[in-house]
């Protein structure tokens, strides 16, 4: 077993540049380019953001069980997880609801905003295969409705794998990532709906990328990884060519049918990211710049950040002209400050958030773990503060 790294900040840095993929994807998708053949080119970079919420899946099973104390109770485990997600989410859902009674245009196509309120208040939009309910409040959090019900089952699959040999566990990573792969395929079964996206009907739409039990399988993958790692099984790429072979995952997206750039053209590649990261930070090997200071901080904002991010963009661009749903459009030069004035308003809230939320929440409700006896009846001195990436989507936890 090898023996657990205090602290995995590549992974924290890895965590701002999938942030950032969704904003992209957001971003890309309202239009902002007055030239349309620029605008019809950026949004084929559109599969970023579906790309990033995958890794942020995957992300969540794998630190979850990096960091787990094993004799910490399942109430404290979803005490603590609570602490993460629930008081930020709940601050953000606030400001979007402000935000929309501030515009009095609550309408969107396809239903009212407010149909997805008390759904998302309880985070469960993302089990009902409604887009103006998934989407209509605060789009990104339907990322934490998969990431509550990960939780919920988190202690079984802990248990479940942990004492697994490691032939085992390869068998098992291999079965979930060749399942991601085949889920478009199980979802073209069901009944015929209408599309909401080129190539996108809306009940596979919701069975691949929406629905709770189907987005575990990213979950439990990342689960079984951590647990490989640990073992000191892992025998894969390292980080360089890991994420060239997450680059050429999305080159595949540009050739693949719809359903399978949502996930199954890069969920194995993420994958061997994540892992060849945490074993770089856990052997001391380079990550190209991933452990800077700079990375390590944006990614401790990365989730307030993901949650922020898209009320800034949906919202933001009233103040400049634009009306509801219908984006103002700029010449290039102007299109790309905009972008830039996005990225730095919600980088500044995100770590007004973190700061004033995020943490105090995590310190109020989390509790503190007791340190673990020794052998000999002794406590040991506390450990510093360990910057162990947490999961959340960042999304995802788009």
């Amino acid at each position: 077993m090898l023996p657990r790294a205090a602290r995995l900040p590549s992974l924290t840095g890895l965590r701002w540049f999938a942030a950032l993929a969704v904003f992209a994807c957001h971003l890309f998708q309202q239009g902002i380019f007055a030239d349309q053949k620029l605008g019809a080119e950026l949004a084929k970079f559109t599969p970023l953001g579906s790309i990033a919420v995958s890794f942020f899946f995957v992300l969540s099973g794998f630190v979850l069980t990096w960091s787990v104390r094993r004799e910490d109770s399942a109430p404290v485990f979803w005490r603590r997880r609570f602490a993460k997600i629930y008081p930020l989410h709940l601050v953000t859902l606030c400001i979007a609801g402000a935000v929309i009674l501030g515009l009095s245009e609550p309408v969107l196509p396809g239903g009212s905003v407010w149909d997805g309120l008390v759904p998302d208040l309880l985070l469960l939009q993302s089990w009902l295969p409604e887009p103006s309910v998934i989407s209509g409040f605060n789009t990104p959090s339907w990322s934490l409705s998969c990431e509550l019900a990960f939780y919920a089952s988190f202690p079984l699959w802990f248990r479940l794998f942990r004492r697994m040999p490691g032939k085992r566990l390869w068998w098992w990573a291999g079965g979930l990532a060749a399942a991601v792969v085949c889920v478009p395929f199980a979802a073209a079964l069901l009944p015929e709906s209408a599309e909401v996206a080129p190539g996108m009907p809306l009940n596979e739409l919701w069975f691949v990328y929406w629905f709770p039990p189907v987005r575990a399988l990213e979950f439990v993958l990342g689960v079984v990884m951590a647990l490989i790692l640990g073992k000191g099984l892992w025998r894969g790429p390292g980080v360089g060519l890991s994420a060239l072979l997450l680059a050429g995952g999305f080159a595949l997206t540009q050739a693949v049918p719809a359903m399978f750039t949502l996930n199954a053209a890069t969920v194995i590649p993420a994958t061997l990211l994540i892992t060849a990261a945490a074993d770089a930070d856990v052997r001391g090997l380079p990550t190209w710049g991933l452990r800077s200071a700079a990375l390590v901080r944006l990614g401790e904002w990365s989730f307030a950040f993901y949650l922020i991010h898209f009320i800034v963009i949906r919202y933001g661009h009233r103040l400049l002209g634009g009306d509801l749903g219908y984006a103002k459009q700029w010449d290039t030069p102007g299109a790309i400050g905009v972008a830039l004035l996005g990225v730095a308003v919600a980088t500044c809230a995100a770590a007004l958030l973190h700061t004033f939320v995020e943490k105090p929440a995590m310190r109020l409700l989390g509790g503190r773990r007791r340190p673990v006896a020794r052998q000999d009846g002794t406590s040991p001195a506390p450990a510093a503060p360990a910057t162990v990436p947490d999961a959340a989507p960042d999304p995802a936890r788009a």
